[in-house]
């Protein structure tokens, strides 16, 4: 049997409490994001906490793939400037206002995206259209899921800054999905079960 030293052991029990913790994580999330209602969903966790959470997991599994995914899928990866131009018209047409657009790069692009508006029923239906204006599906060899990024993480918030909805994707396997999350049965933008 290998031995190791005292750094070696650390490293390791690190690693599974890491892993231990996120498996935890995920649980919740799967929880969350699949509108059960639990005790932790509806009554300890705030709004801000459910997309801090998410959008950790979001980032840690980007950059998993990144580390140890297919790195021969291409996505088209548009610029800063095309994403600007293409969420101020989805703005323009579903009236809602941009908060915040971050363009993180794991391999290629992938944007964080924070929205407000007052009508969020309406924003909520709206949703995928929005996505479907910012992240546009053209297939390719090379882009089998044919998104235009990699993945994405949108936010969407009162006036007042609350996040009452969030979506997020990555397209990089091995692990490709991504989620919703919602402050009510009612707001989500995607069927769920």
């Amino acid at each position: 049997m290998p031995t190791c030293d005292k750094n070696e052991r650390r490293a390791v029990e690190a690693a599974e409490k890491g892993l231990v913790m996120k498996r935890s994580l995920a649980i919740l999330l799967l929880l969350i994001v699949g509108g059960m209602p639990t005790a932790a969903s509806s009554a300890a966790i705030r709004p801000k906490q459910a997309i801090a959470q998410a959008k950790a997991e979001w980032l840690a599994d980007i950059r998993a793939a990144a580390h140890s995914g297919d790195r021969s899928t291409r996505f088209p990866s548009p610029p800063r400037e095309v994403l600007i131009k293409r969420i101020d018209k989805a703005a323009k047409l579903y009236g809602f206002r941009v908060v915040s657009i971050q363009m993180l790069h794991s391999l290629q692009d992938a944007p964080v995206i924070v929205i407000s508006s007052a009508r969020k029923q309406s924003l909520a239906r709206s949703t995928p259209k929005i996505i479907d204006l910012f992240d546009p599906r053209h297939p390719t060899r090379t882009n089998p899921s044919s998104y235009a990024y990699e993945a994405y993480f949108l936010v969407a918030q009162t006036t007042r800054g609350v996040p009452f909805l969030a979506t997020f994707n990555r397209w990089r396997g091995p692990h490709a999905g991504g989620g919703q999350w919602a402050e009510s049965e009612t707001l989500y933008p995607f069927p769920h079960g």
